[in-house]
């Protein structure tokens, strides 16, 4: 009988599941994609994983206090939203690094790269489901009358239809697991970057168009943090700075897909704050985008505004504590596709003791 194969599947394979499930979950990075969480949960898993085992043992012992020898219908589609849940919180994981996380084992099965929103849901949400799903078991079998002991109780009404959830549950779920990485692949190779550039576009290009191309970005934001600069004192600006850095805002930013930005900044010594508000309505006219001067919990003031160009300069005015007062500007370019790390910017040795004037800043 249907109903009987479906069940006394799933009530063989119980005990089995209660120990392997944790344990993948426990050592998936020896699977390659191990990072600083493995530290943890591999030693941790000679606790977790017979606890985690106990905790899944639970319901099937007072099932078999109460004479079952099969999962009833109504139990069998959450024990699959327990495995499935588990088994999508160690496959989705991605190993966590100093710098850029390891692709998770879901990532490199796809072999092409997933949004780390993504993994992300299937994580967090394998987890919640799972947990929801075991209390709802617990909550069940407590909740059931028991009967006489046999090895072949009734047919439960309805039983037709829930032979057919117990089967879904068991395969469906992982169609959708399924359908969901691939539906990401396609997200992520369509997402473009601030010049409207997919991540194949971008790999396609040799050193030298890149090379051209952040010489370019490098100029446009300096150029809109000069504009601000202009505004608040003609020249004096020392502690130049200019760094490609690692972005996250990256559109469905993955492990396999870096994106960097730019940042740059200059430090001018002032008698006194600078009129955000004149400077807000100036940014203003000239198309940006401005904010409201806020105080922070230090007592400087900050100004947030963000140019035609996407690119975001902070303004902020501080006393130090002995009674000098200046204004730092800071600009973060929009991202783009590629590693910071294969940006150069020949500025890391400038002298921060250099004076600029407003409209002047390091070439490169």
């Amino acid at each position: 009988m249907m109903e009987s194969s479906i069940a006394r599947f799933t009530w063989t394979i119980w005990p089995w599941m209660n120990w392997l499930v944790p344990a993948f979950v426990c050592l998936h990075g020896l699977f390659g994609n191990g990072g600083w969480e493995s530290l943890v949960l591999i030693p941790a898993s000679v606790v977790l994983v017979p606890g985690t085992a106990l905790l899944g043992a639970l319901p099937r012992f007072l099932l078999r206090r109460q004479g079952v020898r099969q999962v009833p219908l109504s139990i069998v589609p959450l024990l699959f939203l327990v495995w499935w849940g588990w088994f999508c919180v160690g496959a989705a994981m991605p190993g966590a690094t100093d710098s850029a996380p390891l692709p998770s084992i879901l990532n490199a099965m796809t072999g092409e790269r997933l949004p780390s929103v993504i993994e992300t849901a299937l994580m967090f949400g394998g987890a919640a489901v799972a947990v929801a799903s075991w209390l709802a078991i617990l909550t069940i079998v407590l909740m059931r009358t028991p009967r006489p002991r046999t090895d072949d109780p009734a047919p439960e009404r309805g039983q037709r239809a829930g032979v057919v959830v117990a089967w879904a549950a068991a395969f469906v779920i992982p169609a959708v697991l399924a359908a969901s990485c691939v539906a990401g692949v396609q997200l992520q190779s369509s997402a473009v970057d601030a010049d409207g550039d997919t991540a194949a576009v971008v790999e396609a290009r040799d050193r030298a168009t890149r090379d051209e191309l952040d010489r370019q970005r490098y100029e446009t934001t300096q150029r809109a943090l000069s504009e601000v600069r202009t505004l608040i004192a003609p020249s004096d600006w020392t502690g130049a700075e200019a760094r490609a850095t690692s972005s996250r805002q990256c559109p469905w930013m993955t492990a396999a897909t870096a994106c960097y930005a730019l940042d740059v900044r200059f430090v001018h010594e002032v008698s006194g704050p600078p009129d955000f508000s004149a400077l807000a309505r100036s940014l203003t006219s000239a198309g940006w985008e401005t904010g409201e001067p806020v105080v922070d919990e230090w007592g400087a003031t900050e100004l947030e505004v963000r140019s035609p160009d996407g690119v975001a300069v902070t303004v902020r005015h501080s006393r130090v504590r002995t009674g000098e007062q200046f204004v730092n500007v800071s600009a973060t370019s929009p991202s783009w596709w590629g590693a910071s790390f294969e940006v150069v910017l020949q500025t890391s040795d400038t002298d921060p003791d250099v004076r600029y004037a407003a409209s002047d800043y390091p070439a490169v």
